[in-house]
């Protein structure tokens, strides 16, 4: 609410306050409204050049100030490069993304990275979160939020051979399918592998197994159980595993989601960083 307080300040005008904040109008007005209530007064007047404090309400500016010269110098080691960093990130992304971690760990030896799997997609702020990577991009409520795509990863349906060679000998139309559990809340995203459909592959079964990660489906595939719609850089770590002779890939997308302004030197190289390491994934 003083951020709110002091961009109202020096800008004098509701939308520009909230556009350089990265809230909406709305959210601004009601972080005034919750000010003025707790003053009990109105804390702003029209003025010529548009809204402006109240003019006995120098002192509450200059404390205001304060606290935002408080608060800067605060994170000012946080954007040096050192703290904690927590990143949220689907287990086979972390094991993909490891090198990159352990370069930047290096290069910011006082940052400390906690990094969590999740199949779901976190909220940053509530979860405590910094940092999210997504096979998915925000679409609503993250005006907060900065985001930038990492590359394109793409998918297609895979079995063992051995799984091809039996069902083709005994004429299955049907296949086992081992699908993804996508039973979280995701409608909130552009979330491109959640549409995709078997027909779009050429594949018709039952689903056989579900799991919430790629994993596990890529184990099993190569254990010959079935049907699995899978990252080709996954995949390609099986030796036992083919892409169906449909051939159909699709090109999903990978997002990098975070609380930050992305100014930081560190951050800036974890996104190069992650964007280089895509860059040699099998395409």
């Amino acid at each position: 609410m003083i951020r709110a307080f002091l961009a109202l300040e020096r800008h004098g005008s509701y939308e520009v306050a909230a556009e350089l904040e990265g809230i909406d109008d709305s959210t601004l007005r009601r972080r005034i409204r919750l000010l003025e209530q707790h003053f009990g007064r109105a804390l702003f007047v029209r003025a010529e050049g548009g809204w402006r404090a109240s003019a006995d309400l120098n002192a509450l500016i200059s404390a205001a100030q304060r606290m935002e010269e408080a608060a800067r110098s605060f994170c000012q080691d946080h954007h040096a490069g050192a703290g904690v960093i927590r990143i949220s990130v689907m287990d086979v992304f972390a094991q993909r993304f490891a090198p990159v971690f352990a370069a930047l760990s290096e290069k910011y030896p006082k940052l400390v990275f906690t990094i969590t799997t999740e199949a779901h997609f976190v909220n940053l702020e509530q979860d405590q979160v910094d940092i999210a990577v997504r096979l998915a991009r925000p679409e609503r409520n993250s005006n907060a939020l900065r985001v930038r795509k990492l590359g394109d990863v793409a998918v297609g349906a895979y079995a063992s051979d051995a799984y091809l060679k039996r069902t083709t000998e005994l004429a299955h139309e049907k296949h086992q399918l081992l699908a993804m559990n996508l039973q979280f809340f995701h409608q909130d995203h552009h979330f491109i592998y959640a549409s995709l459909d078997w027909s779009r592959f050429g594949l018709s079964g039952q689903v056989r197994l579900q799991s919430d990660s790629f994993a596990p489906l890529a184990q099993l595939c190569a254990l010959g159980q079935g049907l699995a719609l899978l990252p080709k850089f996954l995949a390609a770590e099986y030796p036992q595993l083919v892409a169906h002779p449909s051939n159909v890939f699709v090109d999903t997308q990978l997002w990098l989601v975070s609380r930050f302004d992305m100014h930081a030197a560190w951050q800036r190289d974890l996104a190069d960083m992650l964007q280089a390491e895509m860059a040699r994934w099998p395409q």
